[in-house]
């Protein structure tokens, strides 16, 4: 069996294997085929995919990683032409199924691994508020603070501790 070690750091990671699956293991529920394929009782589905290549249609593999995965287009270049000879079923492991940690699969000899690639992580984008509200500039001095007083809730918890003070006293010397 191979061994497949996926570091914390990769976060980003998207893995394509091949996978020599049945009919009826495409049917099987993702929850419990996954850790038998990939190693690991503890992998997020969410995070990994399988499927047939076939359902893609007109998009095909590159296609789906690139605008379905946030694959970068010219990261694919070099395998774009074995990504669309593929055909029939793939598992897509992204490394988020992992919850951020190391993890060393055991993978299953029916996954044979296509390739790694890396999604795009998007520029950081800051848009004007959209608000009339947040137009403006604030002006003027900041307010001062007023001075504390006591609070009535503050003098009625004294009356009563000094209420049950007194009673204490009087139990005591009477």
């Amino acid at each position: 069996m191979t061994r497949l070690t996926i570091p914390a750091r990769d976060l980003l990671g998207v893995r394509v294997f091949r996978a020599a699956l049945s009919p009826e293991d495409m049917q099987r529920d993702k929850a419990r085929l996954l850790p038998a394929l990939l190693g690991d009782p503890d992998l997020d589905p969410a995070h990994v995919e399988v499927f047939d290549v076939a359902d893609l249609s007109d998009i095909g593999l590159a296609g789906y990683l690139t605008e379905g995965l946030g694959v970068p287009d010219s990261t694919l270049d070099a395998d774009r032409g074995m990504l669309q000879a593929i055909r029939g079923p793939i598992v897509i492991l992204r490394s988020k199924a992992l919850h951020g940690r190391e993890g060393t699969l055991t993978l299953d000899p029916r996954l044979s691994l296509v390739g790694t690639y890396q999604e795009a992580l998007p520029p950081v984008h800051f848009e004007p508020l959209p608000t009339t509200a947040a137009d403006g500039v604030l002006t003027g001095t900041p307010p001062t603070a007023l001075p504390q007083r006591p609070t009535l809730a503050f003098v009625l918890l004294g009356l009563a501790l000094a209420l049950v003070a007194g009673a204490a006293i009087w139990l005591a010397l009477g």
